[in-house]
């Protein structure tokens, strides 16, 4: 048979890295430009590939927005190669809904321009979540082409090294629950058909080397080039490069063509029974684990943060709540959602929430953080307050009581401390002149508050009195009305909230001030109903659980270690001097004790090398040494480093909640927080997208990093032992599975990668928080009963004070939850379809067997896209297959 090549032409285009935005954004209208007037007029030259993402088009036309039927018609024809993402995201930093968001918004957009290229398209991901192979086959995509993960072995090494390796860059790919799609290994990157010689000497020389490289390692006759690398300009001369190809190989069909085309012919050719099958995820387990790009996972930890706030907010509250809201007839905010889900997916992309660009773009994510957030609590504020209005909340005890419904939506029916600001005695501008408002405050009677549920029942609470305070309201309807107030901070233990609804209690003025009893004036000691805590001198903690009886010890210690990597990889200083607060004494204090919580906290003062050596590291970056050959040590000069750690021990809570403040005036070092679990296993479970994985804590044989970091989305787990976190994604599990090691801070210097790029913001000087919690479990509930503590300490509660008790068509307490709870289904989202005519409700199984599901209402199953399914017969019980991603569509009623 002939062979026959592929030539695809692409720009592979990080939209910021080594260059910030705006900057690649003025090459990219070049390139966009160059492109079409190519496909327009040039023959031969007949397709472009856009990278698998539609933000290029957003991007372009952002600047020449008069250019869109053109690039319509480009699409439309099938030269211009769009989809089907909107970006091209770092898979296991992004949540599991923003890698639905990314995909199905991708699409949408690409089908508004025309067509959609309908390849999973994977060519620069920092590893993959393993079930991607069943994301993209709901979406209706069979085939993804990626570019790291796997390890090639080549015609000549036959022998499989395991799950991860392939003798061919063509494979098959399984997701757990047995989803398979074809999967294309770009074994000599996607650059391997990058400036294609005209000149014929020169087109020979490169053609004989190409083709042995692609030959190493295809199965079939169908070989793959792609015409294009990072930010590449479109290579204009590409048919006079092909021509000469032509007549320099008669017996090779070369083709200008695109992915569809190109795997189309490879399953034609692929000799099925030859290929190797690889399952779960790819983080390029069998190599020498030094250009993993793991470590992205902790540069500029911040980001991270950020972007676990965000999108928390916008899965389990905004969308959730805005549902409710469209049940007292308010409009669900489908375009607005998407607006702000596509801002946050700007800090997404996989060389920006990493953390691995320069300062410059890191800086411009801060503030796109900060306008995402701002456009998801505008959402919410309005759904809420809407909401509200329609609640019932009289009091049947007290017409003084103030309303207040707490919101909570993460799916699970908890018991969680619940804190909102209360005000008294609002006095608006209007009513007396200004100025005399705060005399009238400061004159009347001393109160405070106590607060009771909706039966009248006293709940326990910790009220703060903030005083006097100045503030405003917008009305619907009208100009703003300025007003003081007098303003209390309550804190109180909301029971059996609700998995997907909300609740009323009541603030209850009483007279005089609240009396403060302290219940146990112990700094060492911490206890409720689930956990003993106890604090040793170094300022280590162990914990009880009082459900099986065992104890935890030496938990939460401090190791600090040098680090002369760089923003994609962990490497310590060849001196490996590592400062740890075991022999420190720690100073401990109470901060609070009540019956809603006890808060202690404690002290460290470290003494740290101030940096790397000077000398001997700016040299090894001057001279662009990679970094597993780096051997600068730490300085000798030292500097003190404060980590303040706040314990806070909630009544009714199954976890210690830990708060840690750093000020960083240390560079070139890594913090992380050392869990000893007491016992020794070969594996440990952490989450990731849609899934809940077992990984082994060896390495592979190939294996030569010091280092074994990994990624996490919300916990690691061991051995009765679980370390949740809030946008804290990378942790370590020693050899033998005795110490979970989280990363809490790590600081740097540079980009890293191909050059010398400074990027001295990565030092992360200044203040730096972390949070995360300690929780025991029963081991074999991990996934039945563990897991959701875990996703449920990923947010907060949310509780506003109503205006005034007030008669409405909802109760005081509602669940708008509409399934039965079953042990090992994971709930993912609650929304409107796109489409905005259905609600969307979406689980996934962690179970080992096929479950059950009984909704409330009936549904038809869907996928990830949200499409009408007028086959699928709707119903009250549903079979879910484990690993399963399960996706229900209500249509709305006519």
């Amino acid at each position: 048979m002939k062979k026959t090549a592929y030539i695809i032409s692409h720009s592979h285009w990080d939209r910021e890295w080594f260059l910030p935005l705006e900057t690649l954004r003025y090459r990219l209208v070049t390139l966009i430009d160059e492109t079409a007037d190519l496909l327009e007029n040039k023959d031969g030259f007949e397709f472009f590939h856009m990278d698998g993402q539609t933000i290029m088009l957003e991007d372009y036309l952002a600047v020449k927005p008069d250019a869109r039927a053109r690039m319509e018609r480009l699409v439309r024809d099938g030269k211009l190669r769009v989809g089907p993402w909107y970006m091209l995201q770092d898979a296991f930093l992004t949540s599991s809904e923003a890698n639905v968001r990314n995909l199905v918004y991708g699409m949408q957009d690409a089908e508004r321009f025309g067509a959609v290229e309908k390849i999973g398209y994977f060519p620069d991901t920092f590893g993959i979540y393993g079930q991607a192979p069943q994301l993209v086959k709901q979406a209706g995509i069979d085939s993804v082409i990626f570019g790291r993960g796997v390890k090639p072995t080549g015609f000549n090494n036959q022998v499989f090294e395991g799950g991860y390796t392939s003798p061919f860059s063509e494979m098959f790919w399984n997701a757990p629950d047995g989803s398979q799609v074809l999967g294309v290994l770009l074994a000599n990157w996607y650059s391997n058909g990058n400036e294609i010689p005209v000149e014929r000497e020169a087109a020979k020389e490169f053609w004989d080397k190409k083709f042995a490289d692609v030959e190493s390692y295809a199965s079939t006759d169908a070989l793959l080039f792609l015409n294009g690398c990072d930010h590449q300009p479109v290579q204009v001369d590409l048919p006079e490069a092909l021509d000469v190809a032509r007549e320099l190989y008669p017996d090779i069909d070369f083709k200008h063509s695109n992915f569809t085309e190109y795997v189309a012919a490879l399953r034609e050719e692929l000799p099925v029974d030859d290929l190797q099958v690889i399952e779960g995820e790819l983080t390029n387990q069998r190599t020498d684990g030094w250009s993993t790009l793991v470590n992205t996972a902790s540069s500029r930890m911040y980001l991270k943060q950020a972007n676990q706030r965000v999108q928390q907010l916008l899965e389990k509250q905004v969308e959730p709540i805005a549902v409710i809201a469209t049940r007292v007839g308010t409009a669900y905010p489908e375009e607005y959602l998407k607006f702000t889900w596509k801002l946050l997916m700007e800090n997404q992309i996989h060389d920006s929430i990493t953390g691995c660009s320069l300062d410059a773009v890191h800086k411009e994510m801060e503030t796109r953080f900060m306008r995402a957030e701002q456009a998801a609590r505008a959402i919410l504020d309005d759904k809420v307050a809407r909401i509200v209005k329609q609640v019932n909340t009289t009091a049947k005890f007290d017409r003084e009581a103030v309303p207040i419904v707490a919101f909570h939506t993460s799916g699970y029916t908890a018991t969680r401390v619940v804190t909102v600001d209360v005000e008294l005695d609002r006095t608006y501008f209007a009513e007396m002149p200004f100025e005399e408002i705060p005399a009238y405050l400061d004159g009347l009677p001393s109160v405070t508050l106590e607060i009771r549920d909706g039966d009248g029942n006293l709940v326990d609470a910790d009220v703060t009195e903030l005083g006097m305070q100045f503030d405003y309201e917008l009305p619907e309807r009208a100009f703003r009305r300025p007003y003081f107030a007098r303003r209390y901070q309550v804190s109180f233990v909301a029971a059996d909230l609700p998995r997907l609804g909300f609740a009323t209690y009541f603030a209850v003025p009483v007279a005089g001030e609240k009396e403060i009893i302290s219940l146990e004036n112990n700094a060492k000691h911490l206890e409720n109903q689930f956990l003993q805590v106890e604090i040793a001198e170094n300022g280590s903690y162990s914990v009880t659980s009082k459900e099986t009886g065992h104890t935890f010890t030496g938990l939460g210690g401090y190791v600090d270690q040098g680090d002369i990597g760089n923003e994609y990889m962990f490497k310590e200083t060849g001196d490996e001097k590592r400062v740890g607060t075991g022999n420190l004494i720690a100073e401990c204090v109470v901060i609070s004790d009540s019956a809603v919580r006890k808060v202690v906290e404690i002290t460290h003062k470290m003494m740290l090398p101030e940096s790397a050596d000077p000398v001997a590291f700016e040299d090894e970056k001057a001279r662009v040494v990679w970094h597993p050959g780096r051997k600068a040590p730490r300085s000798a000069v030292l500097k003190e480093f404060v980590v303040t750690t706040r314990l806070t021990l909630d009544a009714d809570a199954r976890a210690l909640q830990v708060d840690v403040k750093m000020e960083n005036q240390i560079e070139d070092h890594r913090l992380r927080a050392i869990f000893p679990t007491g016992t020794k296993r070969a594996t440990h479970f952490s989450d990731s997208v849609f899934e809940i994985v077992e990984r082994p804590n060896e390495v592979s044989e190939e294996w030569q990093n010091p280092s074994n970091d990994q990624r996490q989305q919300a916990f690691v787990a061991l051995g009765g032992l679980m370390v949740v976190n809030r946008g804290l994604p990378e942790y370590e599990v020693s050899t033998d599975g005795s110490e979970i090691r989280l990363t809490l801070l790590r600081a740097n210097s540079e980009i890293g990668d191909w050059g010398n790029f400074p990027a001295p913001e990565a030092q992360s000087l200044g203040e730096q928080t972390a949070r995360f919690y300690v929780m025991p479990y029963v081991e074999e509930t991990l996934k039945t009963e563990a897991v959701k503590w875990a996703y449920e300490l990923q947010m907060d509660p949310i509780a506003v004070q109503a205006m005034g008790q007030h008669e409405g068509e909802l109760s005081p307490s509602e669940d708008f939850a509409s399934w039965e709870d079953t042990p090992g289904l994971v709930f993912s989202s609650w929304k409107r379809a796109t489409s905005q005519d259905a609600e969307i409700l979406r689980f996934y199984s962690v179970a080992e067997s096929v479950r059950e599901m009984v909704l409330w209402e009936d549904m038809r199953k869907t996928t990830i896209l949200e499409e009408r399914n007028i086959d699928e017969a709707a119903g009250a019980k549903w079979s879910v297959a484990p690993s399963e991603i399960i996706t229900w569509r209500k249509e709305d009623e006519a």
